[in-house]
């Protein structure tokens, strides 16, 4: 499946227009660094689904250098962007990039945990992107709820956890033990919530697309 997804990527740069040089650069620099970005298949997912609901707010739950924030600008450029992050290096990072491709006046950047944020904001969004430590999903669940527009949507990447829902080596266990059942107990109570309506999608490493319907 893997190589299988390789190739489509590959083919369809050959018939697509490619993004902007820099998102080339923002790539390499998380990938030489170690710093968590999306894959570019969600990349392109995500881009698309900002130009079908061209989102007039965004909030985004872990910006870390910008890569997924310039993939849903360049699906809608006139969207504003809310985004949080706690590494400050990471933002400041993120601040320079943004300035590099011009959308920097688009993007409000602070640096606080979501949970903070959580607590003083009354603002709702159009789109919601949450790719941020795995075992804070549950928690904020109603908080993701209460900050969306009725209609709104809420992506949440890596709801995989790197497959490992889907079992633990004997190896992993000690480590991700933990990690992993909250991720689940994450899944299933979305599936559940009664205001939202979700898909779960096979694609990145697991996708979780819901729309606020009450």
């Amino acid at each position: 499946m893997a190589d299988f997804y390789t190739k489509a990527l590959a083919y369809l740069e050959m018939i697509q227009s490619r993004p902007p040089k820099y998102f080339d650069q923002i790539k390499a620099d998380g990938l030489e660094q170690k710093v968590p970005i999306i894959r570019d298949d969600m990349g392109v997912f995500i881009r698309m689904l900002c130009s079908l609901i061209r989102p007039e707010s965004i909030l985004e739950i872990g910006c870390g250098i910008s890569y997924a924030t310039h993939w849903m600008l360049l699906g809608s450029p006139e969207s504003r962007v809310v985004g949080l992050d706690y590494n400050e290096d990471r933002l400041e990072q993120c601040r320079r990039y943004l300035e590099h491709s011009g959308w920097i006046d688009q993007v409000d950047l602070r640096r606080c945990w979501a949970e903070e944020f959580f607590k003083d904001n009354d603002q709702q969004f159009d789109l919601i992107f949450q790719d941020s430590t795995k075992k804070g999903y549950t928690g904020m669940i109603e908080d993701c709820y209460r900050c969306l527009k009725p209609g709104g949507t809420l992506v949440v990447d890596n709801i995989f956890f790197n497959e490992m829902v889907f079992g633990l080596k004997p190896e992993q266990e000690k480590k991700y033990a933990k990690g992993v059942a909250l991720l689940k107990t994450f899944n299933e109570k979305m599936s559940q919530h009664p205001g939202f309506e979700c898909s779960f999608l096979p694609l990145s490493d697991g996708v979780l697309v819901a729309r606020r319907t009450s």
